[in-house]
C-alpha cells in the first residue's frame, strides 16, 4: 500500500504527466458538456413538439397523455432493432447511458421508456418519478412513470401508451389501480402483458448500492420522513448523466489546475528557495530582469 502511494505521488511531482492529466480532464469535460448539450437540445425540440399539439382546453393531465403518446411513437418498433446490437454501442450505451441513448435505441423496453418520458414531462417542469412495479413478487418487473400535476400523481405507461381513468373521470394513480385492479384491467389495450397487476411499487432500490443507500435512506427518514423518502425517485436524479460527469470532471480539473499551477510555480517559476516573488527585487531577479544603464545618460 506503502508502495503504490509513493508510485502515485512521484506521478503527482511530475509536471509532465500533470499537464498530460489535465488535458486529459479538459477533454473530457468538453466531450460532456458536448453531448450534454446534445441531449438537452433533443428533449427541447421534443417538449416543442409536444406543445405545438396543445390548445387552449389542455390541462396538465392533458399535456401528460400528449407527451405520452409522442414518446410512445418515437420508440415503437426500435427495441427489435437495436436488441442485438446493444454491444455494439460502446461506452455511451453502456457505461454512460444516457436517456438519448434510450430515445434512439428503445434498449431497456419499458426502462426505456419510462426514462424518456420522464425526462419530456421534466422539462415542462413537472414533478416525475419512475415507478418500479411488482409482478409475481418481484419488483421492477415493469416500469410506469407518475408525474404530479400539482394536486396528485398521475400514472402513465408508456410501454402501451396506457393510461387508466377512474369512475369520476379523472386519471388515476398507481394506488387507484393497486386497489382495485378488477376494475381498471378492462382499459388495458391487446397485447398487454397479464403479469403487470400492479401488486406493489417501490420507486428506489434501496439494497442495489450496499451500505451507501442504506445510510442514505436512514438519513433521509430522519429528515425528510419515511413517506416522502419510499416516494423519491433517484432513478429521475441522473436521467442526464452526460452532465452529471461533465460537473464531476469539471471539479476534478479545477483541482488537478490549481495542483498544477503550483507545481509549476515551485519547480520552474519560482526553484529557488530564496527566493521571494512579493519582493519586487527578488521577482526581478529571477526573471533576469536588469535594470537599464542609465550611467551613460550622466
Amino acid at each position: 500500500m506503502r508502495y503504490s502511494f509513493n508510485i502515485l505521488r512521484r506521478f503527482m511531482s511530475n509536471l509532465h504527466f500533470l499537464m498530460f492529466l489535465n488535458g486529459f480532464l479538459l477533454a473530457s469535460t468538453a466531450y460532456f458538456l458536448m453531448e450534454s448539450t446534445y441531449e438537452n437540445g433533443l428533449f427541447a425540440s421534443i417538449k416543442a413538439d409536444v406543445e405545438s399539439r396543445l390548445d387552449a382546453n389542455d390541462s396538465s393531465d392533458s399535456l401528460f397523455v400528449k407527451a405520452m403518446n409522442e414518446s410512445y411513437h418515437l420508440m415503437h418498433n426500435r427495441a427489435n432493432t437495436f436488441v442485438t446490437q446493444a454491444n455494439i454501442l460502446g461506452p455511451e450505451g453502456g457505461v454512460f447511458h444516457s436517456t438519448s441513448v434510450d430515445l434512439m435505441t428503445s434498449n431497456g423496453a419499458c426502462g426505456s421508456y419510462s426514462q424518456v418520458l420522464a425526462r419530456i414531462i421534466r422539462t415542462f417542469n413537472f414533478p416525475v418519478r419512475i415507478a418500479q412495479m411488482k409482478a409475481n413478487g418481484i419488483y421492477a418487473a415493469h416500469n410506469v412513470v407518475e408525474a404530479n400535476n400539482g394536486k396528485r400523481w398521475i400514472l402513465l405507461d408508456p410501454t402501451y401508451d396506457l393510461y387508466f381513468v377512474r369512475p369520476d373521470a379523472q386519471l388515476a394513480s398507481f394506488a387507484d389501480v393497486h386497489q382495485d385492479w378488477s376494475y381498471y384491467s378492462r382499459q388495458v389495450p391487446a397485447g398487454y402483458n397479464p403479469l403487470y397487476r400492479y401488486e406493489g411499487v417501490r420507486y428506489t432500490n434501496w439494497s442495489k448500492v450496499p451500505i451507501l443507500f442504506p445510510a442514505i435512506r436512514k438519513i433521509l427518514n430522519l429528515t425528510i420522513g419515511a413517506e416522502r423518502t419510499d416516494g423519491m425517485s433517484i432513478r429521475t436524479l441522473c436521467m442526464n448523466t452526460y452532465s452529471i460527469y461533465f460537473y464531476i470532471f469539471l471539479v476534478l480539473e479545477t483541482i488537478l489546475f490549481v495542483i498544477t499551477f503550483k507545481r509549476y510555480v515551485k519547480l520552474v517559476v519560482l526553484p529557488r528557495r530564496n527566493a521571494y516573488p512579493v519582493a519586487s527585487r527578488g521577482f526581478a531577479k529571477y526573471f533576469n530582469v536588469r535594470e537599464k544603464d542609465t550611467s551613460w545618460l550622466q
